[in-house]
């Protein structure tokens, strides 16, 4: 009778500890070392980010059309939800350095981010404009639709995280304060690379 009465107790807590994982998927921008490798938009500053939110999707913002400097020029972007292989092709590189940041988060989180981004998918709500939102604020976006960022205007999200870099460091600041796990990979020494 004492075990049961454990176990019965135990249990709500069991259902509450349980967590989901959201992982924010990192390419680094870089530029050719060798003539046979491609230029990227961007160069060492560019690169790409995106939020994996299943086993193998990713979901990640780039330019619908026509991208200008401003919103008023440039077309609507497009979410898109891609495989991890796709993603990591975005650059037709091989060897790409990445990084990988795990989130923890509750399965109301997820549910909510899920729920929330779908419509994005259809139809992204705001242009990609080079000063504008573009792959990095656009992630920080999904992240506080599960609430695990705050809530900012899409003019903060903008500048504060203008390139991935940026975003980068403000990611491996909260990992290390809240003990989230970051994995990384090199990438091919036919490139030069972007640093943290």
């Amino acid at each position: 009778m004492k075990s049961l009465l454990i176990i019965l107790i135990l249990l709500p807590f069991r259902a509450v500890s349980q967590t989901d994982t959201l992982v924010v998927e990192v390419i680094y921008g870089s530029k050719p070392i060798e003539k046979s490798e491609r230029h990227w938009f961007g160069g060492k500053l560019g690169g790409h980010i995106g939020l994996r939110i299943g086993n193998d999707s990713v979901m990640h913002f780039v330019p619908g059309g026509r991208v200008a400097a401003t919103n008023i020029n440039s077309d609507t972007g497009k979410y898109l939800l891609s495989s991890s292989r796709q993603f990591y092709r975005t650059f037709y590189c091989d060897t790409t350095k990445t990084c990988r940041i795990f989130i923890p988060v509750t399965p109301a989180q997820k549910q909510q981010l899920l729920k929330d981004s779908g419509p994005f998918l259809k139809a992204a709500p705001y242009p990609y404009a080079f000063f504008g939102m573009r792959c990095a604020a656009a992630c920080y976006h999904l992240l506080s639709l599960a609430d695990v960022t705050k809530d900012r205007s899409r003019s903060s999200m903008t500048w504060k995280f203008f390139y991935p870099r940026k975003f980068r460091k403000f990611l491996f600041k909260e990992a290390t304060k809240k003990g989230w796990k970051i994995t990384s990979t090199p990438g091919s020494i036919k490139r030069k690379w972007d640093h943290d």
